[in-house]
């Protein structure tokens, strides 16, 4: 009986290799943790939870990334010799790095979280770049702009080191800056590697070529931004780890007034929107998706048909839907997210966003994408 259930988590393991990110390779690692827990075998537990991390983080679950990162850190801290730390430092960046998307985590655990990073890191010999990124990160998140400016400086100074993220990611990750403060010229030219392949790993450029969208929006470059968009859109369709980048895309068609191929989007990813455990992912998509209604209103249409989830709170068996009543529901989840964000931030971020959004409209330049939509 005992090979049985090991080669059951044997079979999981491989199984859950070969399958691509999202949630049944999620499931089968689950499945093969709940295994090895179920007969105590620990470090059996620990290898398949390391993998566990990988694919919840890659495949749109960050909830049970760090489930799954805090079951391995415990056994880490009591086992030091048989789990040492420096293989879980590059996933602890990833969990850290995302714990102020979620609105219940208060600002103690998360700058609680930001200096176990630099006390594990320095312990391992690394530098502070990697953990100036990731308060950088969370200052702008949050909403906390001169603070955000002064990481920023400082982690653009630091010198790279041995737990600092690949060139492609740090890059994407510098557009962001750019982007608040308006500079789309800057942000088309630092870009340029990333959109060209010169640079590139497991996100980028899928996250870039939805960044950029806007900035080519903004300074008349619609024939790229439709080229962008077409490519980006391929890259990430299949995966909810990119909910926020469709959210991008969405923006880009309600801005360019390709309402019907943004309602396709919206059709397609609404049930990504319902699940997804990030409430920023989902503040964004549902932002995007408001101004998307807010455009369709302004071209005359009155009701819609979708093929939406059952578990969507409207759910019609007609599949047919009265866009005010859409718009009227995407504007109250996005209230709603911005409103607990910004009681936990202490700032007005979230609700500074939905404003930017609810002015797109006056935006709008039409520019028809006439190629059909990636399968």
């Amino acid at each position: 009986m005992e090979q049985d259930w090991r080669e059951q988590v044997k079979n999981l393991l491989g199984r859950a290799e070969r399958l691509e990110p999202g949630e049944a390779k999620v499931m089968a690692l689950e499945e093969a943790a709940r295994l090895a827990d179920a007969h105590a075998d620990v470090p059996l537990a620990f290898e398949v939870r390391d993998a566990l991390i990988d694919a919840a983080t890659f495949g749109g679950f960050p909830d049970r990334a760090l489930v799954a990162f805090a079951w391995c850190r415990g056994q880490q801290q009591r086992d030091p010799v048989r789990y040492p730390p420096e293989p879980l430092l590059w996933k602890q960046k990833w969990v850290v790095g995302r714990l102020d998307e979620f609105p219940h985590i208060s600002r103690k655990q998360i700058a609680g979280a930001l200096d176990d990073v630099e006390q594990c890191f320095a312990k391992a010999g690394a530098g502070r770049r990697a953990v100036l990124k990731l308060r950088y990160q969370a200052a702008r998140d949050m909403g906390e702009n001169v603070v955000a400016e002064d990481f920023w400086a400082q982690w653009v100074r630091e010198p790279r080191d041995h737990l600092t993220d690949c060139p492609a990611c740090e890059l994407d990750d510098e557009l962001d800056h750019h982007l608040d403060r308006g500079e789309y010229a800057v942000v088309l030219e630092k870009a340029r590697p990333l959109l060209e392949g010169r640079r590139a790993c497991a996100e980028v450029p899928h996250l870039t070529l939805g960044s950029v969208l806007y900035p080519l929006f903004k300074l008349g470059r619609l024939e790229q931004a439709r080229d962008n968009h077409q490519r980006g859109y391929a890259l990430v369709q299949r995966n909810r780890e990119f909910l926020a980048t469709v959210g991008e895309h969405l923006e880009f068609l309600t801005l360019t007034s390709n309402v019907e191929r943004g309602l396709k989007l919206f059709e397609r990813h609404m049930g990504w929107a319902l699940e997804h455990a990030s409430h920023r992912d989902r503040f964004t998509f549902h932002s995007a998706a408001f101004a998307l209604m807010e455009r369709a209103l302004v071209e005359g249409r009155e009701r819609v048909v979708l093929s939406l989830p059952r578990a969507f709170a409207l759910y019609s068996p007609g599949d047919t839907y009265e866009v005010r009543t859409l718009r009227g529901w995407l504007a109250s989840q996005a209230e709603g997210i911005a409103a607990k964000f910004d009681s936990r931030n202490g700032t007005d971020r979230f609700h500074q966003l939905l404003a930017r959004t609810k002015r797109l409209g006056t935006e709008v330049v039409p520019f028809p994408i006439d190629s059909p939509l990636p399968g």
